[in-house]
């Protein structure tokens, strides 16, 4: 299959057009590029939007540890910000500037993480990717647009982040709560480019290579790597030591087959996950077994006409009682008696 792929050069401050004349297209394979560029500097207001959606929250309330967050440094000019209780970041520190991956998931969080960016460097924030839709990856956005970056997202990604505002604000109250937060201060900024399959950008002389292999946990899923580092960032398709939010993934089996892709590639050495503590590629096993496993035993509830709470009540899965997120178990087994049963994903509807 042909795959899309742009190529974005690092430029001196300056409005958006003249980044995007720039901008160079790659030729894989004889593939022509395809980059949709949306309306810079757009926001809109979102903080009185969740009242107002009526809707069933996709995941429970995961209680905090208490964990500190921290910053490590990966190779000279990469950084991975661990947040257990949270949701990470990467940011990549050039000459040129800074990229980021992801925002975490209010504008005060958010700056929370450009203050300790700046204890690095003093450059400018040139790009931001979001990996995926989820407000725990994208509601920094706005700091991040403040300090002048331009946003990075799959199509899906950014379809789906206009999609479900509603819904994806409505299930970020308890965290709101708990650390005091106004709703009304998150606003939806949307994606200034966007791409199908891979896209390339170019700052400081080093690539960042964005993949998008199909639906994992939800439709795009982005992978992002670091050539030059042998270092892999992963969306919510992996993370180590976690049992994934099943509310949103239209296909578990595309989901563990595009793990054995990544799985396959020896292109990388450590794997920065989108949550979770640095992991590698062993590690992708253990997720794609507890997948498989996972859902066989859901679709074989289903096959013998086990009502959900009996499934509920019976499947316990106690190989994992260990792993995050376990807690949310009754509800991953109500999201995957959804898809198995309907076929369909109603947080997207």
């Amino acid at each position: 299959m042909e795959k899309d792929s742009a190529t974005l050069r690092s430029q001196p401050r300056d409005a958006l057009f003249k980044r995007l004349a720039a901008f160079s297209l790659l030729m894989a394979g004889a593939a022509l590029v395809v980059v949709s560029v949306g309306a810079r500097g757009s926001t809109r207001s979102v903080g009185a939007l969740w009242n107002a959606a009526g809707v069933a929250v996709a995941q429970s309330y995961e209680p905090h540890t208490g964990q500190p967050a921290v910053v490590k440094q990966i190779a000279n000019d990469l950084y991975f910000f661990y947040d257990y209780d949270g949701s990470n970041s990467v940011f990549l520190v050039t000459d040129a500037g800074v990229l980021v991956i992801d925002t975490r998931e209010h504008p005060r969080a958010a700056q929370d993480l450009l203050a300790r960016i700046r204890k690095v460097t003093d450059k400018p924030i040139k790009w931001v990717i979001n990996s995926h839709f989820h407000g725990d990856h994208t509601y920094g956005n706005a700091i991040f647009q403040a300090a002048g970056a331009t946003f990075v997202a799959q199509q899906e990604t950014a379809r789906l982040m206009k999609l479900v505002q509603p819904k994806e604000m409505a299930r970020r109250q308890d965290y709101f709560k708990e650390h005091n937060y106004d709703p009304d201060e998150v606003k939806l900024i949307l994606a200034d480019v966007t791409f199908s399959d891979q896209m390339s950008v170019y700052l400081g002389g080093r690539e960042v290579r964005l993949m998008y292999f199909g639906p994992g946990q939800q439709p795009g899923d982005t992978f992002v790597l670091f050539p030059h580092d042998r270092a892999l960032f992963t969306p919510g398709a992996f993370t180590k030591h976690s049992m994934p939010n099943m509310a949103f993934t239209t296909s578990v089996d595309n989901w563990v087959k595009l793990l054995d892709k990544v799985a396959a590639r020896n292109d990388y050495d450590v794997i920065l996950p989108a949550h979770g503590d640095v992991a590698h590629r062993e590690d992708i096993k253990e997720l794609q077994s507890m997948l498989a496993e996972e859902y066989a035993t859901v679709k074989d509830a289903v096959a013998k006409g086990m009502t959900l709470p009996q499934a509920q009540q019976t499947l316990t899965f106690l190989q994992y009682k260990d792993w995050r997120n376990y807690t949310r178990l009754k509800s991953e087994i109500k999201n995957l008696y959804e898809l198995i049963q309907t076929g369909k994903r109603s947080y997207f509807e």
